[in-house]
């Protein structure tokens, strides 16, 4: 799904949505990336225009130069994963340059950004493309970290 075109001046836009049924997905988050992460948004209103294109006015979007921000990007909406991340509590986190970061003690799914919890609290995000290797013999995950998150 693809953001086509800004639609009035109160941050409507139109979607070309060929494979999917916008309304009946009102109800669940909508995801729009932004610098590699997924943003999630809630739809307010949506019409059928035909042709496979939808007029959605999605929450907090409020302004003809928001909804043109975000002509363009793709749309979708969180399909579920097979992933048992609940597995990985009790893993040993590793940086990107063999750092020991800490203990997995929790697994929060946050929809578009599943984070894990390491001893003493820190959040750190974990979408799959951060997950560099799993070794479960060893009960260990390497991720990708971002400078300064930790």
């Amino acid at each position: 799904m693809r953001i086509l075109k800004s639609y009035g001046t109160e941050g409507g836009v139109i979607i070309s949505a060929p494979e999917v049924d916008i309304e009946e997905r009102k109800s669940e988050p909508a995801f729009i990336e932004f610098d590699g992460l997924p943003v999630p948004f809630f739809i307010e209103e949506v019409t059928p225009r035909g042709g496979a294109k939808y007029f959605v006015k999605l929450e907090d979007i409020d302004t003809l130069e928001q909804a043109e921000e975000l002509v363009g990007k793709e749309i979708s909406f969180e399909e579920e994963d097979d992933d048992d991340y609940e597995d990985i509590v009790g893993y040993t986190v590793i940086d990107q340059n063999g750092q020991k970061i800490g203990e997995i003690t929790a697994f929060e799914d946050i929809p578009g950004n599943p984070c894990i919890e390491i001893a003493g609290g820190a959040l750190i995000p974990c979408p799959d493309e951060c997950i560099l290797d799993v070794d479960q013999k060893k009960k260990t995950i390497k991720l990708q970290i971002a400078e300064g998150l930790i």
